[in-house]
């Protein structure tokens, strides 16, 4: 009986902490509470390139398996899911034709930020929502906002997510390593490296250079130290990106100064010597290193791990760490590929409930830390390496305007193809990539 009695104190306990909770969301936000907006029973459509695993995860994972029902009831609405590729075409489309009033966009710096912004198809969050609203969102999403701003303005309103993950990183950018080569081939741990601060760009090639080799006697190349490496990736790691803010607080392009051109140097290094098998398809690196040809995999981000995309096709174990130094850095440096968030259309017909509605859906508490990992890594070196870089990421973004630059990518594809210098190179295509950066911020 008395185990009983404790049973349903407990569970008392945990209904009214739960119901607490739950009036609490809105309003530690700096938002009205629950119950006070209404939606008058429109459909409210969530439109990304993600939408239908959106729907999954709100299916699949217990802890919000009733919340779409539970929305629809508190606000008042219908929730639809418009899965499609065409972002920003299909909100533009939406706009003109004026059916986007009860829409949630999902956007992300290369697909539809800053052509929605910039042609003034959203509103700026900043206007209409509490300062509260951007200091309570997770410390990442926080920091993704401030890297979002445009025109002295907040935009966004949060990520939405489809795994356990909402709070946290899609696409930091860490460096696989197989730990059953690294053994067999006598190799110090990249882990015991990192931790003692001696993980550099210079031990990166050294550990390479010996794990690239002929295994099987036929006078051919067989087992590589590196694949799938960007240099843009490698540039953060010196301190470096594709722009920058300047003292003035202009945006411009950078990626002509020393500390850029050094990574495209060492990038072109490796590849030149062929310690780095980088093919233009990303699958083909990924099997290589899923097959035991590649001790350093440079493209693993917490997307490629929460998807099992390695782990369920390699037989041999690995594990995650940053990025090695440049020589510049005396920290480690996360290059990020992908910054995403949620926008509010123009002529939304109530922004902040779309704004409570979303804040409602995807909640912090809904993800422990636990889940996060598990979701993620195998180890608890990994577990540390990946929630180091959530606390030490500053904002940047190895290819934030990425859609903005794209005599870029040729540059790079000329300086490691065709012997052409880095600094000659990415000089030349300064003025026409700043012009449209002046363009794009009005500067």
């Amino acid at each position: 009986m008395k185990k009983l009695l404790v049973v349903f104190l407990t569970l008392t306990c945990l209904v009214l902490t739960s119901s607490m909770a739950l009036a609490d969301v809105l309003t530690d936000h700096g938002l009205k509470p629950l119950g006070s907006y209404d939606l008058g029973g429109n459909t409210v459509t969530i439109i990304s390139w993600t939408s239908e695993r959106m729907a999954n995860y709100f299916n699949d994972y217990i802890p919000v398996r009733d919340r779409i029902a539970e929305a629809e009831r508190l606000f008042n609405c219908k929730i639809e899911w418009m899965q499609t590729r065409e972002i920003p075409q299909t909100n533009f489309a939406r706009l003109m034709a004026g059916e986007s009033q009860y829409d949630l966009w999902h956007v992300q710096n290369k697909i539809g930020f800053y052509e929605l912004v910039s042609e003034g198809a959203v509103l700026a969050a900043s206007d209409f929502l509490p300062t509260q609203f951007f200091e309570t969102l997770p410390p990442y999403l926080q920091t993704t906002e401030e890297a979002f701003k445009f025109k002295g303005k907040l935009w966004g309103i949060g990520n939405v997510e489809w795994r356990p993950m909402y709070g946290y990183a899609n696409d930091i950018v860490f460096v696989g390593y197989n730990k059953t080569l690294f053994e067999r081939e006598g190799l110090p741990d990249l882990y015991e490296l990192y931790i003692n601060g001696e993980w550099t760009w210079e031990m990166a090639g050294d550990i390479a250079a010996k794990a690239t080799r002929d295994t099987n006697g036929d006078g051919e190349i067989d087992q590589w130290g590196m694949t799938d490496l960007r240099a843009w990736d490698l540039a953060v790691s010196n301190g470096a990106s594709i722009v920058k803010v300047d003292e003035n607080g202009k945006i411009v392009y950078s990626a002509d100064e020393d500390a850029y051109i050094e990574a495209v140097e060492q990038f072109v290094q490796w590849w030149s010597t062929g310690v780095l098998n980088n093919s233009t398809n990303t699958t083909n690196n990924r099997n290589l290193f899923i097959n035991g040809q590649a001790a350093m995999h440079f493209n693993i981000t917490p997307a490629v791990m929460a998807n099992n995309i390695i782990p369920a096709n390699m037989a041999d174990e690995w594990s995650i760490v940053p990025f090695p130094k440049g020589p510049r850095m005396t920290e480690y440096a996360y290059p990020n590929q992908a910054l995403s968030t949620t926008l509010i259309p123009v002529n939304a017909a109530d922004p902040e409930a779309l704004v409570a509605l979303k804040v409602f859906l995807w909640q912090e508490d809904d993800i422990t830390v636990n889940d996060f990992l598990a979701a993620h890594v195998r180890t608890r070196e990994a577990g540390q390496v990946l929630l180091e870089a959530h606390e030490h990421w500053d904002g940047g973004s190895s290819r934030l305007l990425e859609t903005y630059i794209t005599e870029y990518n040729d540059a790079i594809n000329a300086v490691r193809d065709e012997g052409v210098s880095p600094a000659t190179r990415l000089a030349e295509i300064r003025p026409v990539i700043q012009a449209r950066i002046n363009d794009l911020f009005n500067q």
